[in-house]
């Protein structure tokens, strides 16, 4: 595991650059105008996909910059999780340390991201953008067929998987070291802080969809 001493600003730095990089990859080599056409021809005129395709193309700039916020925003409240389950758990340490181990686990969801991109580019060449979107490598969704599953389950079942649990041991193993315990005390500071908040993330993205789309 990255040492706790590595400076934050560049942990952030790195994650930022490897993310920006990934996406651009996936906007420039995936998402490709042939793409497009085989995922809309059914749906749209030839002009309004070439019209999408020149959109994405024009505004993915937005997305290289949203994702340094995004991890920004992410880690704080995977650091303020911490700090409630430190808190239940009658232990303490400052916000900067949970924040940094928040930052140094982050590192674990670069490999989905890598492995979906070889996955795409490699194996599987003919596909849409759709099942790039819902594709997660060694999750619970590809325990079933896709078309038979409600839409309203697809993310729930995209975020149980081995990298998540990764993530939590990763977590564990940052309580472990800042405090200087065993990893059963890691777990349960994991266990009473981020996993309640990341259940609540699921139900409110579920809550936010059949809002959206009330037919799923």
């Amino acid at each position: 595991m990255i040492k706790l001493k590595l400076s934050f600003w560049v942990l952030l730095l790195t994650i930022a650059i490897i993310s920006i990089s990934i996406t651009y990859i996936f906007s420039h080599y995936l998402f490709t105008r042939d793409i497009y056409y085989n995922s809309y021809q059914s749906q749209l005129e030839t002009i309004r996909i070439d019209e999408l395709f020149e959109t994405q193309l024009k505004y993915s700039w937005i997305a290289f910059l949203f994702i340094p916020l995004w991890l920004l925003l992410k880690n704080f409240i995977v650091g303020l999780c911490l700090q409630v389950g430190l808190l239940l758990n009658n232990a303490k340490l400052k916000f900067s340390i949970t924040f940094k181990i928040a930052l140094t686990a982050e590192f674990v969801f670069l490999l989905p991201q890598l492995f979906k991109l070889c996955w795409f580019l490699i194996f599987k060449t003919d596909y849409t953008i759709t099942e790039v979107q819902q594709f997660y490598p060694l999750s619970a969704l590809n325990l079933f067929k896709q078309e038979n599953l409600p839409q309203l389950l697809i993310y729930p079942f995209q975020t149980f998987n081995v990298f998540e649990i990764l993530y939590w041991i990763l977590l564990a193993g940052g309580i472990k070291q800042a405090l200087n315990t065993d990893l059963n005390q890691g777990i349960r500071v994991v266990f009473s802080g981020y996993i309640p908040a990341l259940i609540l993330w699921v139900v409110c993205i579920m809550f936010i969809s059949i809002s959206l789309n009330p037919a799923i």
